[in-house]
């Protein structure tokens, strides 16, 4: 006979399972004012989040936006651009700009936040969840692999 403290345990293992994929499984869009281009690979879109350009090749300033870690998708972010937690993204930030490899991100609460930014802001770039009806078409990024 089981237990019912194991049919608990069990349920717990397998809700926590899908919270994990569910984050990694969350799709994003990239938004972006006056950066160089309109459609772009994922490769290049984790490149610029890295810190890999300061300029776009229009020659306008490389600014970031990103979740903060109030954010409800700072935590899927992090997983999807860099492969860590949201603690890990602050620590490769703090890092790159205390080399001077890199200016610092601009982090923001909401995806409306970003997006307000981002379509204020030439040369800015960020990151929002693609359920966000809030997206202008002038501003959105076209992922293609």
């Amino acid at each position: 006979m089981v237990s019912r403290f194991k049919i608990t345990f069990l349920i717990t293992i397998l809700l926590t399972f899908f919270k994990v994929n569910n984050i990694v499984a969350q799709s994003f869009a990239i938004v972006g004012n006056n950066i160089g281009f309109t459609k772009t690979s994922t490769q290049t879109i984790k490149s610029v989040f890295k810190g890999k350009y300061s300029l776009w090749s229009n020659k306008e300033s490389v600014t970031l936006v990103l979740p903060s870690t109030k954010s409800s998708n700072a935590a899927a972010v992090a997983k999807y651009l860099y492969g860590t937690t949201v603690n890990g993204m602050q620590k490769f930030w703090l890092s790159m700009v205390f080399q001077g490899r890199a200016n610092p991100p601009i982090f923001l609460e909401t995806d409306d936040e970003i997006i307000t930014y981002v379509s204020k802001n030439s040369g800015a770039i960020g990151i929002v969840s693609s359920t966000n009806k809030n997206i202008p078409a002038n501003i959105k990024i076209t992922i293609s692999d």
